[in-house]
């Protein structure tokens, strides 16, 4: 963090007011006549997301922090100053393992609009390369918040890195009614172990039809966001790295601080502190 927001958030917690509310209050006459302070705070804001948001993002957050300006001139600007969000990267896929048998029916059936909490999870594996080698990733996503509620990470796609995943969201939520799982019919999803788990905590099975991967596209797109975001500058050189900086992300800057389009550019837990009733 700046020396810059070390103070302001000093300053804030002395007067006892929001950050945003010192913004408003800071910007409350503000017209960027030479455009310079409107140049910096794209750039201040830029940099606070990880070099990950684009004009739309960069235009709500100064906005909600009382900044006036318009989408169009923030996108001048920015084209102007070479800011660029950053881009996903290309990998060759590693292997997975072998596909069986469909073991349910897709009961969710693109219903990606969830209006509860831990009502509708939805799963899904993915990878990053290091190089040092590969390592996998299982997340369970509240498709109510899209907030990552349980995730693993292993040199192995298996059953236990999906299991591990599985359990994390378990005991964060513990939600104690029937709650739909989503997922693809891949082996660590399909096993005799995993199914156990899920029918021993009441969890309905839904499974993606075979090779679709629109049938689980939110959980897709946050695989394709987190690529986007740690891995266009970012080459890990260790497993070990690549674990520390995935964390990070997941659950400091995603889950707490990352804007969504769908949820009315809220994060994922703050959406959940203004529309959840459980």
């Amino acid at each position: 963090m700046h020396k810059n927001e070390f103070k302001i958030n000093a300053l804030c917690r002395t007067l006892k007011v929001t950050r945003s509310g010192y913004y408003r209050w800071r910007y409350q006459h503000y017209k960027a006549k030479d455009g310079a302070g409107l140049r910096a705070d794209i750039k201040r804001v830029f940099l606070e997301s990880r070099r990950s948001y684009g004009a739309p993002r960069i235009y709500r957050q100064l906005k909600s922090e009382g900044i006036v300006c318009g989408r169009h001139r923030v996108a001048r600007l920015m084209r102007e100053d070479g800011i660029v969000a950053r881009r996903r990267r290309k990998y060759k896929k590693p292997v997975s393992q072998q596909r069986i048998q469909p073991v349910a029916d897709n009961i969710l059936n693109r219903a990606f609009h969830v209006k509860e909490r831990s009502t509708v999870w939805a799963c899904d594996v993915s990878y990053f390369w290091t190089r040092n080698g590969w390592i996998h990733l299982a997340v369970v996503m509240d498709l109510f918040s899209r907030r990552i509620i349980g995730w693993s990470m292993s040199d192995r796609i298996d059953k236990e890195l999906t299991q591990n995943a599985l359990n994390m969201a378990l005991q964060a939520r513990e939600p104690g009614k029937t709650i739909m799982h989503h997922s693809d019919q891949g082996a660590e999803y399909s096993s005799k172990d995993y199914r156990k788990l899920l029918n021993d905590n009441n969890m309905v099975i839904s499974m993606s039809r075979k090779a679709n991967c629109y049938d689980n596209a939110v959980v897709e797109s946050f695989f394709k966001t987190i690529k986007t975001e740690l891995t266009r500058r970012n080459k890990f050189n260790t497993k070990d790295e690549a674990r520390s900086v995935i964390f990070e992300y997941i659950e400091v800057f995603y889950n707490r601080k990352r804007m969504h389009s769908t949820l009315g550019y809220l994060s994922p837990i703050e959406y959940e502190r203004l529309n959840s009733v459980n």
